[in-house]
Order: structure tokens, then sequence, then C-alpha cells
């Protein structure tokens, strides 16, 4: 069976329905962690110590990799625990945002961040332009801003940091887009009706985090 049979026999509006609420599922995840563990001082010390926080961001960063590369023919199972798995830890990195801005901040831009997000996933749902071929610019472009974010690490210019910020939140927005399209498309490859909703809910997900994390950037209010 080639990919776009497999396409046709799937209902698009239960699809996004169930990605939909997984990415909600995982949001509430993170952010329910990281409210919980900044309240808490002595969590908050432990995880943010150093090594303990370097070795929470390694594992983050292998499961994205995994989740990325081998959620299509995982069980089902074991995909929505690695699913969950992540949010929890990047609810414990999310913890420091809470102690960082008011919480009344936190909540707007998270607001406008979820406006954002349909706006630009209703434009990747309905265009009729061809957003895949921007996947490419789109990755180079994001290489891009992590090579300058290494390198602004030891120029330390706000005004560098301000660019990379902006140039970031832009190409996530793209992201938003695109990844809509694509699993509208079906440019996936063959995989299972559970699977989907995972991959695409993990998709949009990490859209979802970096453009608040942009926005709140931009936006958020500190606290005194």
């Amino acid at each position: 069976m080639d990919n776009m049979n497999m396409v046709e026999n799937y209902d698009n509006n239960k699809i996004f329905a169930k990605i939909f609420l997984w990415m909600f599922i995982g949001l509430l995840v993170t952010f329910g962690v990281g409210y919980y563990v900044s309240s808490n001082e002595i969590m908050v010390e432990n995880i943010h110590k150093n090594s303990t926080f370097l070795i929470i961001a390694i594992v983050e960063i292998v499961l994205c990799i995994v989740l990325s590369a081998r959620i299509r023919k995982m069980n089902p199972l074991v995909a929505k625990t690695l699913y969950l798995l992540y949010a929890g830890l990047t609810g414990l990195t999310f913890s420091v945002i809470f102690i960082i801005y008011e919480l009344e901040s936190i909540m707007f831009v998270f607001g406008i961040t979820s406006i954002v997000c349909l706006i630009f996933g209703l434009i990747g749902y309905y265009t009729k332009i061809d957003l895949t071929k921007l996947g490419t610019f789109l990755f180079m472009a994001l290489i891009a801003v992590i090579i300058a974010s290494i390198i602004n690490i030891f120029i330390g210019s706000d005004a560098f940091n301000l660019g990379i910020c902006i140039l970031s939140l832009v190409i996530f927005i793209g992201y938003m887009a695109y990844d809509i399209q694509v699993i509208k498309r079906g440019m996936y490859g063959n995989i299972n009706e559970e699977n989907l909703a995972i991959y695409g809910a993990f998709q949009i997900y990490l859209d979802f985090i970096n453009i608040f994390i942009r926005l709140l950037e931009l936006f958020g209010k500190r606290r005194d």
C-alpha cells in the first residue's frame, strides 16, 4: 500500500482532533510540572544545579531525536509514554520561567501563543500554496540560529540576542504552518493512526513551545 492510499483511509478531522488532544495533554504536563517544581525551593535548587540541569537537557535532546526519527515505527504505547516523558522533562527545565516571569505575564503570553499557533495552523491547513517546499529553508535557517546562539554565548550581545529571538520566532511560526500542511497532505510515510496522532502532536507541541519561549523573551514581564 502506497502512502497516498494509506492517507485516503484517514479522516483528517478525526486525526487532527487526536493530534490537538495529545498536544494539549503534553502542554498540560509541561506547564503543570513546571509550575509545581517552581513552588518547591528544594526541587528548584536540585534541578538547576549545573550537572543536573545538563543531564536533563541531554536526555531531552536524546528523546527528541528518538521520537522524531523512530516514532513512526514504535509501539503506540511506547510512543505515548516517551512523548509524555519528554513533556515532563521539559516541564522540569520550564520551572525556571515561573521563577523569572510573573504568572500573569506567562498566562498572557500563553494566550498570545495559542492565537498565533491557531492562525498559522489554519493557514497551513487551508492554503493552496505548497508550504512543503519551505522545509529545507526552515531547517537551514534553524541551524543558522543555533550556530548564532552559540556564538552569542561568547559575545554576549543583547542586540544580537534580540535578532536571534525574532528570527527564531519567525522560523517556528513557519514550522507551525508547514507541519500542519505536511500532516494534512500525508507526507509522513507509512504510519498507523495512533502513532500519527502522537507524531503530529509532538511536532506541533515543539512549535508551540518554541514560539511561546520567544514571545516570552520579547514580551514577558520579569519579577522584580
